[in-house]
């Protein structure tokens, strides 16, 4: 899944979406964010007009790649995810 990504936390900063799952996102972000930082994500889901907006913990960190874990998704979010993701084409 690759949408823009905007990631609040002490500035703001800005990505893309590389996967996602109903517990958290991978993204490449242009900018440092520290393991245990909890942030404001906002991204587009394939399909919806209306951006998710949620918090979300660095879990992991290499470079400028990065995977949130996802702090109390809602389940009309968990629902979007699962809608998205059977819209998207395999990756190989």
């Amino acid at each position: 899944m690759d949408q823009r990504l905007i990631v609040r936390a002490a500035r703001l900063l800005h990505g893309r979406t590389k996967d996602i799952s109903e517990s958290g996102i991978g993204a490449t972000v242009a900018g440092e964010l520290k393991m245990g930082d909890v942030v404001e994500l906002e991204f587009h889901l394939t399909g919806s007009l209306t951006p998710a907006k949620l918090q979300a913990e660095v879990k992991y960190r290499q470079g400028f790649q990065y995977g949130f874990h996802f702090l109390n998704p809602t389940e009309e979010l968990k629902n979007g995810i699962r809608q998205a993701a059977k819209n998207l084409e395999r990756v190989r």
